[in-house]
């Protein structure tokens, strides 16, 4: 269950970035304001369409494109995607994650998909395996009707065990805007 939480941190985390804008190249995350939990500090991003925000741990790198954000630490060997998806129903969305899976990964296994909550918003989580890498997959509705966000985290089980503390930071500060 740890492992899972922590996995879906990174998800989520991917996916609010998107409504940050464009970055022509990485940029670290710098400490602003961010709540500090056991020796992690970082920048909040908020998606304004989607209202939520999340916790993007200090040193950690993004990139942004017109449709979503990439995350990943300095070191390397694992990345969040957060991406907003125009779907009404969390089932609906996952089909839309199956399809954006599917074009990334080869030799895709994923286990059942569980129902959860973050901070007050339901989503459901899927964890599994492509190409010799993790793979967690979580679609939370957002508090915007018709719109859901989609974290997907994928590494090495090596950089997934390292980076626990930072996934588990980021999956606690998702949340709705006010």
């Amino acid at each position: 269950m740890k492992k899972f939480y922590s996995i879906l941190a990174m998800l989520l985390m991917v996916t609010i970035l998107a409504g940050c804008g464009k970055k022509e190249e990485p940029k670290p995350a710098e400490q602003k304001d961010a709540p500090k939990e056991k020796g992690v500090s970082g920048e909040t991003f908020t998606n304004d369409a989607a209202k939520v925000s999340v916790n993007l741990p200090e040193g950690w790198y993004y990139e942004a494109s017109e449709s979503s954000i990439s995350a990943y630490p300095e070191g390397g060997g694992f990345m969040v995607n957060f991406e907003i998806l125009k779907a009404d129903e969390l089932d609906a969305a996952l089909e839309e994650v199956d399809k954006i899976i599917s074009a990334e990964f080869k030799n895709v296994v994923l286990g059942d998909a569980e129902d959860y909550d973050v901070n007050g918003m339901p989503g459901i989580f899927v964890q599994g395996t492509a190409d010799g890498v993790l793979l967690a997959i979580g679609v939370i509705n957002t508090p915007v009707s018709g719109s859901s966000l989609m974290v997907g985290a994928w590494g090495d089980p090596d950089a997934v065990k390292k980076y626990d503390k930072e996934i588990r930071y980021i999956f606690n500060n998702v949340k709705p805007l006010n």
